[in-house]
């Protein structure tokens, strides 16, 4: 979703060994992302969707990731099927600023 590669691929990436349930850490997804040539900003900590700025990969309660992009209240939840929506009923915890290698300075 946010690298336009598939799910396979990404997860090649993240070394789980004999895990059948995949978790992945802050750090494994941050290594990940630069080594696609995104640049990530500190791990900052959210109260509300208001505090997350920019595109950032947000931590939710339930202990999962989304995509949320904070310009365009936009939220891409990997475990909705139906696409991107507008409102989450989702509670972020923390998030991690993205920007893509096309966007860099």
């Amino acid at each position: 979703m946010l690298t336009g590669k598939p799910y396979d691929q990404i997860a090649g990436m993240i070394d789980w060994g004999v895990q059948t349930n995949h978790y992945t850490t802050w750090k494994e997804l941050r290594g990940v992302l630069t080594a696609l040539g995104w640049q990530t900003g500190g791990l900052r900590k959210a109260e509300s969707w208001d505090d997350v700025c920019g595109v950032a990969v947000v931590h939710v309660e339930g202990d999962h990731f989304i995509l949320y992009d904070a310009d365009n209240c936009v939220f891409y939840d990997p475990g909705q099927p139906d696409g991107p929506d507008l409102h989450s009923h989702l509670v972020p915890m923390n998030y991690l600023a993205v920007q893509s290698p096309e966007n860099g300075a």
